[in-house]
């Protein structure tokens, strides 16, 4: 069964990215990995849009949505790697890059959860202006 704040959390998601599908696979302890399809990361990046993932804890909103992943195959436009706090990896059986971006000062509401998606493609474009 899902925790009341993951599925606050993932009601918050569909909010702030309504052109977006918002998929869910439930894991056994009231979480699971949640992954939004077709998210802007930037024209500095090829390609612009991606997924971008996570693993949702049963203990949110108190605990930090970390790390967070994005489609393996994004890179910055002249064909470098985004390099900063990122790694190759798979997420949810998908080639990943994990963007390492830690919440300092948690506030414990899930659409400050919801709101740490943002946060991270807002990193990204940054990566690659």
């Amino acid at each position: 069964m899902i925790k009341t704040g993951v599925e606050e959390v993932l009601r918050h998601l569909r909010e702030e990215f309504p052109d977006s599908t918002v998929s869910f696979i439930p894991g056994d302890n009231g979480g699971g990995d949640v992954i939004v399809e077709d998210v802007d990361v930037g024209e500095g990046c090829t390609p612009a849009k991606t997924w971008i993932g996570a693993n949702l804890s049963p203990q949110l909103p108190f605990s930090d949505v970390y790390p967070l992943f994005i489609g393996g195959n994004v890179m910055r436009r002249n064909g470098t790697p985004l390099g900063g706090p990122t790694s190759a990896c798979q997420f949810a059986s998908r080639p990943a890059i994990q963007v390492s971006r830690r919440t300092n000062n948690l506030v414990a509401t899930p659409h400050a959860a919801a709101m740490k998606f943002r946060k991270v493609l807002t990193f990204v474009k940054e990566l690659a202006p």
